[in-house]
């Protein structure tokens, strides 16, 4: 594990100074030999330029007012010069050794462009919560479930990525990180490793805690301008309806959640257009429920608090 490779990690931060020194932290305490790491602040107000001015000339770190955070990304992935690049977010962290194995690892494998480990749920203190619900790499899978079984803190990709497959989508809030692996998956060679290299960290500030409507439109409008590519493969474009329907679905679960029954029933609905006698779960709980208002999310939620949850019941978010 020669650790020759340099990596460039780049932090978008907005009024996040509460986590920001822990996810500093867990890149400068990491053992890889050469490491570019850049904070991109979109004008924070909180105490995150004193978090910075701590540690000197340890981090760069440039304010751009008004930057998104998937521009705040491709800024800081312009002002570095890594053959290996990733993003940490501020309220994230980075489990010790992970950029010396992420390298070791794209040293070894010169045809992977791509690569993620596994990753943990920490709460607010930092207290492991779970595991992000990561599996094996599968492209078609991965279009076909519109989950996002890949943790974002713990993906590392080659630079020459983005010359093929460009930046990140600017215009994207909440699904920035799934969009772009699609794109990606379409052109590279893309591998999971079973160790565990990052932890997402679980608050009630975070945007996919914040935002379960606008995550389900945007990732509705991902899907219909994927599919829309004319270099789609034929085997791949023939998964539009099954992931379509596993889309509304998912749409459907977050505006359930967020307790919009309308749209959820709206979405079921389209759901079926897709797939017809296809009903999931949510399908049911949408239906069974949603027609009480506050009150069957109310019950849904003693259902899946107490005695009564029945067994699997998914979690409303299982995507970034």
């Amino acid at each position: 594990m020669s650790g020759r490779m340099r990596v460039a990690v780049v932090t978008p931060t907005l009024n996040a100074g509460r986590w920001l020194a822990e996810a500093v932290e867990s890149v400068l305490g990491q053992d890889c030999p050469d490491v570019e790491y850049v904070v991109v602040d979109g004008g924070s107000t909180d105490d995150t330029p004193d978090v910075l001015r701590r540690y000197g000339n340890r981090v760069r770190w440039v304010v751009e007012p008004g930057l998104g955070q998937a521009a705040a990304i491709n800024r800081g992935w312009q002002m570095t010069s890594g053959e290996v690049i990733g993003w940490l977010n501020a309220d994230d962290l980075y489990r010790p050794g992970a950029l010396r194995e992420a390298v070791a690892f794209l040293e070894a494998h010169p045809d992977v462009d791509m690569v993620y480990g596994d990753c943990d749920f920490i709460d607010a203190s930092g207290r492991r919560i779970g595991a992000y619900p990561t599996r094996p790499w599968d492209y078609a899978e991965l279009i076909r479930r519109a989950v996002n079984f890949v943790p974002q803190p713990a993906v590392f990709l080659r630079r020459r990525v983005l010359e093929t497959v460009g930046p990140l989508n600017e215009e994207l809030h909440y699904v920035l990180d799934f969009e772009y692996w699609l794109r990606v998956g379409l052109r590279h060679r893309v591998v999971h490793v079973s160790r565990t290299w990052a932890a997402y960290r679980w608050h009630a500030r975070a945007k996919s805690v914040r935002g379960l409507t606008e995550m389900a439109e945007e990732l509705l409008r991902v899907y219909a301008d994927f599919f829309r590519r004319t270099d789609l493969p034929d085997d791949l474009r023939a998964l539009y309806p099954e992931a379509m329907s596993r889309a509304c679905h998912l749409a459907a679960n977050w505006h359930f959640w967020a307790g919009d029954m309308r749209s959820a029933r709206k979405y079921v609905r389209t759901a079926w257009h897709f797939r017809p006698w296809r009903m999931n779960l949510t399908a049911w709980k949408v239906w069974l429920f949603g027609w009480g208002g506050p009150l069957g999310l109310h019950l849904v939620r003693l259902l899946r608090r107490g005695r009564l949850r029945p067994s699997g019941w998914p979690d409303p978010l299982v995507s970034r």
